[in-house]
Formats: structure tokens, sequence, C-alpha cells
């Protein structure tokens, strides 16, 4: 497009030029990102939304800098451009877990937003959408946040498991429905413990994916991003966690649990 062409909308290039400009100003005095200069940043911008990757100028910012935090974070860049990356994306997830807990021990989210960060380091080179890689990282962080008993956990690979709808109960009812309140009754059981014990959310996490979604623990290792050996201890301390509970120990005499749990 040369100097005063006008696209479909009517905007010349050198308002969109501007208004890229503007747009990535805004960005970078928002988020403080500095991987790339405003220059540079806005430049991308303006590519990307001539080339109608995004038409939006303020996504296509967006856009252009999650393959650019992408790429750092990855290590393409250097590993000065890396340790940069990850203390971008680590002040990015702080602030986006008050928008998704607003209490919550400040030892507890330090724990949480490291944890995540842990997990997209592993998980980097499975990501195949650069340009969502903040949107993928908030999900990261919310699962990292919501407990494995709120989520419907059922045997499919790991990146599809947000999507997946409940599965159909199929059957004797009387049966799902025992099933359903026993669900139901553990869960609560669960949300008690956690209360009273915000630092064994892991560990029931563990014994709730074992005994209740019923996955192996080569699945359940997958799901968690632990060894196989710390989800053992994992699982062992939540036990004795619910075993040390009013609530769990009369519903484990309701229902027979510990003895099922033990034999497992």
């Amino acid at each position: 497009m040369t100097e005063g062409d006008r696209n479909d909308e009517g905007v010349t290039g050198n308002d969109m030029s501007e208004r890229c400009h503007q747009v990535v100003t805004r960005v970078m005095q928002r988020f403080g990102w500095q991987l790339l200069s405003v220059a540079e940043f806005a430049r991308r911008t303006e590519a990307s939304v001539a080339r109608g990757e995004v038409t939006d100028p303020w996504r296509a910012a967006i856009h252009v800098y999650c393959h650019s935090l992408y790429s750092a974070c990855r290590g393409d860049e250097g590993r000065e451009r890396q340790d940069l990356g990850f203390t971008e994306l680590h002040r990015y997830l702080y602030g986006l877990s008050f928008r998704e807990i607003t209490e919550l021990a400040p030892d507890l989210r330090a724990e949480a937003v490291n944890e995540t960060l842990l997990r997209i380091w592993k998980k980097l080179d499975t990501y195949h959408t650069p340009g969502a890689f903040l949107a993928v990282a908030a999900l990261e962080l919310r699962n990292v946040l919501r407990p494995w008993w709120t989520r419907t956990v059922v045997a499919v690979p790991l990146e599809g498991l947000e999507e997946q709808p409940p599965v159909a109960e199929h059957g004797d009812p009387e049966q799902s429905a025992m099933r359903a309140d026993l669900h139901r009754q553990v869960r609560a059981c669960f949300e008690e413990v956690l209360r009273r014990q915000p630092r064994a959310r892991q560990q029931l996490e563990a014994v709730w994916l074992k005994f209740i979604a019923e996955l192996d623990d080569e699945t359940i290792s997958r799901y968690m991003a632990k060894p196989i050996a710390s989800v053992h201890v994992l699982r062992s301390r939540g036990l004795n966690q619910l075993r040390a509970s009013p609530v769990w120990q009369q519903l484990a005499r309701d229902w027979g649990l510990d003895l099922k749990w033990a034999s497992s």
C-alpha cells in the first residue's frame, strides 16, 4: 500500500501506521513489555494487519507480542532474551492470578505462578499457536489454581481435556445415582480438608485422579506434570490428610472407602 492508498475500510497506510503506533504505545505502557522496541513492535503490528492475520490493531499487537514472547521463552533468541521473556510472563501471570482468585495467601499465590511457569517450560514445544501464547499461559494458570475435582476428567489426551463434555452414564439408574451421590460427598469432603490445609491441594488431587477419576498412574503423572514416584508420595499424603478428617472418617465408614482405596 503506497502513501495515500486506502484499504477496503477507507483507512490510509499513514492512518493505519499511526493507529498501530498508538495502540502499541498503550499496550507497552499497560504491560511494561520490553522484548520489542516501540518502533519494531508497531512495524510488526501494522504488517500483521496488512497481511490480514488480525484486522483489529489491538488484537494484532497482542498477537505479534505473543509470537515474540513465545520465541524468547523457547530460547530461540539467546539466554538473556529467554530470561527477560520468562520475567515478563511471570509478571503477567501474577497480575492475572488476582483476577482468578482475589483472596490467596501470598506464598500460595507465588507457588501457583511458579508452578504454572514450570508447566509452560515443560510443554513449550507442544504449543502450536504462538500467536495465542498468552491465552495458553492463562489457561495453564487456571488449571493450576483450580483443583482437579472441580473439572470434568476423562481419559483423553491432555491438550483436549478442557473441552471434553461429561461422559454419559449408562446402566442401572440407581447405581448411577449412588455414584453421583458418592462423588458429591467426596468432593465436599475434599473441599473441607482443603480449607483446613490449603497446602494439601496437590495431595488431594492425586487421590481424586486415582480413585474417583479412575486414571492410571502414567496418565495422572502427565496431568499433574509430576514423576510417577512423586504422584505416589502425593497420593499417600493426601490419603493421610483425608483420614485425619472426621467428615472423611464418617464417609469412609458409610461407603467402605478406606478398604477399597487401601487395596488399590
